[in-house]
């Protein structure tokens, strides 16, 4: 402030009286004589040196407490009491409250970004996302990323990098398992270049991971027994199609913070400076994680989750309100009075579900494949009429 410039050049005033005009010059030409460049750090995976087969570690290590699933929860509704209620999730076969789905997803996929996708284009798509261990509060974790595929694509200008993701603990145990595809720039020259050899204990727990089904822990079997009180689960009709009442969005604020809290370095997440507000673009883990709290209400009482597909066609940008309809292909009955439900469903943007979609046809086959190229339609489903 204005009494620290005052003395500062009262100071500076008394050097170059005390030191002469000569000592300023001298020491002005030493300042110049020692400029230098500075260094600007690249992060993510390297195109020209990747090989199918190559490991990347993640350098961010995070040791997960109450207040990251307080965090979560505050940005990501939920109603199922597994998730909310401790007597809940003991009477459902837990043995303390498990950690949103959504928010582990979210961890596997964002602090893979520094050292792998902070030099990718897009985020195509996940597949085969499971919880293969528990992840309890207290513990610790990091990611690895095995590259999988390397491909450039059809017309040539861009590749496609298939990678396995693993979200491990402190004692290298995999929790958490996915599959990502990802957009890049060409990659020159991929056609000749080798593969790296897949020996070793790093390659042999991936394929352990890849190998290992969800874990199953829920059973209701005990809630009478226990005395919890665990809200009924809504009937649930195969075929039906649900419209989601609630759309909301994910604002500036909300945005920023959360690309902090799980590490997501990839500039076009945050930097206006760089690509405009009109280009900063939602994660894509952050869209699916609110439409699965947007369809939870309907849903309730979810108990686990795997998530077998997932792609996006549509840039989300900050402040674009987000709603979802589902479509249920099956019911079944899993044992220990249990169903599996597997279920469809469409994120929907700027759209007023109650207001636009009631009483319209849903496609079956909306969306009907997956693109190479993301973020090319506005959104999934356009109402007619």
């Amino acid at each position: 402030g204005p009494p620290m410039r005052k003395r500062a050049q009262a100071l500076i005033d008394e050097v170059q009286a005390e030191s002469g005009v000569a000592a300023e010059a001298e020491v002005a030409e030493g300042l110049r004589g020692a400029a230098r460049k500075g260094r600007f750090p690249r992060y993510g995976i390297d195109t020209t040196s990747a090989q199918v087969g190559s490991i990347l570690e993640g350098p961010d290590v995070y040791t997960v407490d109450e207040a990251f699933r307080t965090k979560w929860f505050s940005h990501f509704p939920t109603s199922d009491a597994a998730l909310t209620s401790e007597p809940a999730a003991r009477a459902l076969g837990f043995d303390e409250r498990p950690l949103p789905f959504s928010l582990l997803l979210n961890l596997c996929l964002c602090l893979s970004v520094e050292p792998f996708s902070q030099t990718c284009r897009y985020h195509l798509g996940l597949r085969d996302a499971r919880q293969v261990a528990p992840v309890r509060i207290g513990d610790t974790v990091r990611v690895q990323i095995r590259v999988e595929k390397l491909r450039n694509t059809s017309g040539g200008d861009a590749a496609v990098i298939v990678t396995t993701h693993l979200l491990v603990n402190q004692h290298d145990q995999p929790v958490f398992v996915l599959t990502k595809d990802s957009y890049y720039n060409a990659i020159p020259g991929l056609e000749g270049r080798g593969e790296a050899a897949r020996t070793g204990a790093a390659h042999a727990a991936f394929d352990r991971a890849l190998d290992q089904p969800a874990i199953e822990v829920a059973s209701s079997e005990g809630i009478a027994a226990s005395g919890a009180f665990v809200p009924p689960s809504l009937p649930i009709e195969e075929g039906e199609v649900i419209l989601h009442p609630a759309v909301r969005p994910i604002g500036w604020s909300e945005n920023l913070e959360l690309t902090t809290l799980v590490r997501n370095t990839h500039p076009i997440h945050f930097d206006a400076q760089r690509h405009g507000r009109e280009g900063i673009v939602v994660c894509g883990g952050f869209v699916q994680a609110l439409m699965q709290g947007l369809a939870s209400p309907e849903f309730r009482q979810v108990v686990e989750e795997r998530l077998v597909h997932s792609f996006h066609t549509g840039t989300v940008m900050p402040e674009d309100r987000i709603g979802a309809v589902s479509r249920v292909l099956s019911v079944s009955d899993a044992g220990n009075g249990i169903e599996e439900v597997v279920v469809s469903t469409l994120g929907l943007i700027n759209v007023d579900i109650e207001q636009e979609l009631i009483g319209v046809d849903i496609p079956e086959g909306a969306p009907v494949s997956t693109q190479e190229r993301a973020y090319t339609s506005p959104i999934w489903y356009t109402p007619q009429g």
